[in-house]
C-alpha cells in the first residue's frame, strides 16, 4: 500500500481562530525576534492555543498565557490540530 502524503496547510498566528490548538510550524523574524518568541515558548514543534484575538493577542502555552503583538504573531504560521487529536486538550483532564 502506498500512502501519499498531503501538503501541510499553515495559517498565520494572527489567523487562528479563537479556541482552537495548533503547532507551531515556522517563525519568520529577525534573531533577536526569534529569539525572544523561543523565551516566551512559540518555537517550531510547541502546541499553542490562541485564547483571544487582538492586539494584543493572548495565546495559552504549557498552561499559561502571555501576550504577543499581532505584528510579532503574524510571523509565525502554525497548523491547526485535528480534532481529537490535540495534546492540549488531552491534558487538560489531568
Amino acid at each position: 500500500m502506498t500512502t501519499i502524503e498531503q501538503p501541510v496547510a499553515t495559517v498565520r498566528l494572527d489567523e487562528l481562530p479563537p479556541r482552537v490548538c495548533a503547532v507551531v510550524r515556522s517563525v519568520e523574524t529577525a534573531d533577536e525576534d526569534t529569539n525572544r518568541l523561543k523565551t516566551l515558548g512559540v518555537c517550531v514543534g510547541r502546541r499553542v492555543e490562541l485564547v483571544r484575538a487582538g492586539n494584543p493577542l493572548i495565546l495559552k502555552i504549557f498552561g499559561s498565557r502571555l501576550g504577543l503583538s499581532a505584528e510579532l504573531a503574524a510571523r509565525v504560521r502554525v497548523e491547526i490540530c485535528q480534532p481529537g487529536h490535540c495534546a492540549l486538550r488531552e491534558n487538560e483532564g489531568a
